[in-house]
């Protein structure tokens, strides 16, 4: 059976969106579990970048601040598919495990640019914007 080029088009761009929702669940499980190798192996082999609020990293390795009890999730994603080429747009929910209680420690935003290369997806560049967060008076409930 030959596909039409509308039908060969979307079944790209839904084994893109496939191929990437599978990267961001193997980044989130390197960076909970504090795998610094695994997670850097989620960015291309050579000229990814990463910022996190505002700071920028070229050496993923200075990126890397996961483990340590926190459990990253990516919800919420709009992913473009252009060939090769791709971008998402994703929300991080961190969550940390205190003193046997799991809460949520922040939410943010994602913007992602990636790259199909060597049979995979990789992060070409990985920008996350933490939300604000109001402080809490402790007389105010």
């Amino acid at each position: 059976m030959t596909l039409t080029y509308q039908q060969e088009q979307f079944l790209q761009g839904a084994m893109g969106r496939d191929g990437i929702l599978n990267l961001d669940a193997r980044h989130n499980r390197a960076y909970s579990a504090g795998d610094r190798d695994r997670w850097i192996a989620t960015f291309r082999h050579s000229g990814a970048s990463y910022v996190r609020d505002g700071e920028s990293f070229t050496d993923l390795s200075q990126a890397f601040d996961g483990g340590e009890g926190a459990r990253l999730v990516t919800v919420d994603h709009e992913i473009h598919v252009d060939g090769v080429n791709a971008t998402q747009r994703c929300v991080a929910v961190l969550f940390a495990a205190v003193y046997g209680d799991t809460t949520l420690r922040a939410t943010g935003t994602y913007t992602d640019e990636l790259t199909y290369e060597r049979g995979g997806w990789y992060f070409t560049s990985r920008q996350l914007a933490w939300d604000l967060v109001p402080s809490r008076h402790p007389l105010v409930m």
